[in-house]
């Protein structure tokens, strides 16, 4: 009686652990169904990275596995190689809330460099810098390769992913291998010592928390000793600011999101711009690196703050649907589903949907009289994204700005968004959110390869060097640039 009555704890535990809802197979292909319908009635750019037959290949190996042992987050699973196949970075898929990640938590902070994982800070006596090669007896190569479906990004680029995985790896390695209390972590320190540790799964708060300490968010860069205030002004502030650099008559604006009100972003961009011009300041350092886009108007303003000519953003907008596809599961549209599809594309058909192509003069924007008239640097990583990409491009076609850092995860031919819609799945609770626009952008240089983000004009790579001293190699590099 006692052997039985631990077996059933042992499998209640489990289950409290892993907290996955099991489904029939009905209601898996009826999930399954839905969200096919959805991308095929609706997705506007579903074949550019994929074969029509090879996509078709891919659902119907999905549908053959259905079975009744099935959970929620296999569904989730396999519903994310499908989109990883697709390749559209506004294409999302978030998982039921079944697993609870609250109190088992992978505890480390990490950051991808190469490929490898190192520590980002140096709690657990480990030092900044030590590279994990396995977790709970697998290699890190194959987690991270298992961990990239969990992150939606434009064509085939890869910076957004690592950039998505180091930030919310408790997370995925969750939803990839379910909660584990512990973990058996092997390491080797900057100096070449190799070490075994078996580490207590935390909170998620608590690793949050730590997460403020990363060195590869440079408050030892900026001499600043307290990493929270830090955080919370550099990384976490959403809104536009500026600090100076008065030995180099240089100014440092950090653009962490193009979200929030538009007038309002305006109004603070004018107060911003005239106060750098009031003190003459020669060289302008914009730093998108954390920004994950917004509203294009917000992009768009804070560009011609920077140009000296006029510019174009878009060549054309397209749709392959004028209503919302499986509209009765559909629980956010946040524009005017008529105004903004049915309306304003009706009387532009193509053969396969409906392109608006536009000409010079619906998409040349004007630069601001009170425009900043220096040299101008952007600084870009694999989490500039959406709005965001789309400012750097706008700024990789001006030949009097330089790019630098690492390639964006925005595309740099096309992309998606502008009429975002929420799903949720019946049976699952999966939710889902499909864009419905493909916007075929204003680029210059025709040589990259499709499926690129913008690349920068010099690319800097951080190394495990850097990542040890907290050095802001992109910042630095800029700085030794206008020291000569």
């Amino acid at each position: 009686m006692k052997e039985k009555f631990l077996i059933a704890l042992f499998g209640l535990l489990i289950s409290t652990l892993n907290a996955q809802k099991n489904m029939d197979s009905l209601a898996v292909s009826k999930d399954l169904k839905i969200f096919e319908n959805i991308l095929k009635k609706g997705h506007p750019g579903l074949y550019q990275y994929i074969k029509q037959d090879s996509l078709e290949y891919i659902f119907n190996t999905a549908k053959e596995s259905i079975n009744d042992s099935l959970t929620d987050i296999d569904l989730y699973k396999k519903m994310l190689s499908i989109t990883n196949e697709v390749k559209d970075g506004h294409l999302l898929l978030f998982a039921p809330n079944t697993i609870k990640t609250d109190q088992y938590y992978f505890p480390l902070i990490l950051k991808i460099i190469n490929t490898q994982f190192y520590t980002d800070t140096d709690d657990f006596n480990i030092p900044i810098g030590s590279k994990i090669n396995t977790i709970n007896g697998q290699d890190t190569s194959r987690i991270l390769e298992n961990l990239k479906k969990y992150v939606a990004t434009d064509g085939h680029n890869l910076t957004r992913k690592y950039r998505e995985i180091e930030l919310k790896f408790g997370l995925f390695y969750a939803y990839e291998y379910g909660i584990s209390k512990n973990f058996s972590i092997t390491y080797t320190t900057p100096d070449g010592i190799k070490n075994d540790l078996d580490l207590d799964a935390e909170s998620f708060i608590k690793v949050k928390l730590r997460n403020t300490k990363r060195n590869s968010y440079f408050a030892k860069y900026h001499q600043k000793k307290n990493n929270f205030d830090y955080f919370d002004k550099h990384i976490n502030n959403k809104a536009p600011f500026v600090y100076y650099k008065d030995e180099l008559n240089t100014a440092v604006l950090v653009i962490n999101s193009f979200g929030g009100d538009i007038s309002q972003f305006k109004s603070k961009l004018i107060k911003i711009f005239r106060e750098i011009n009031k003190k003459k300041i020669e060289h302008l350092v914009i730093d998108i690196r954390q920004n994950d886009g917004g509203y294009r108007p917000n992009s768009v303003h804070l560009y011609s703050f920077i140009t000296k000519n006029p510019f174009k953003q878009i060549k054309s907008q397209s749709i392959i649907s004028l209503s919302v596809p499986e509209k009765k599961y559909a629980t956010r549209v946040f524009l005017n589903e008529k105004d903004f599809l049915e309306d304003k594309f009706k009387n532009h058909p193509t053969y396969d949907g409906w392109r608006i192509t536009f000409d010079d003069l619906e998409t040349i924007m004007a630069p601001q009289k009170n425009r900043f008239n220096g040299k101008v640097y952007i600084l870009i990583s694999g989490a500039t994204f959406s709005a965001a990409s789309a400012f750097a491009l706008n700024a990789k076609n001006n030949p009097d700005i330089t790019l630098i850092g690492e390639e964006t995860g925005g595309g740099y031919y096309k992309s998606f968004g502008m009429f975002p819609v929420y799903y949720e799945l019946p049976n699952s609770k999966i939710t889902m959110v499909m864009s419905m626009v493909q916007i075929e952008q204003h680029t210059k240089e025709t040589s990259i390869p499709l499926g690129s983000g913008i690349p920068p004009d010099k690319n800097i790579i951080h190394s495990v060097e850097d990542l040890i001293l907290g050095k802001d190699a992109e910042l630095d590099y800029i700085f030794r640039l206008i020291k000569g």
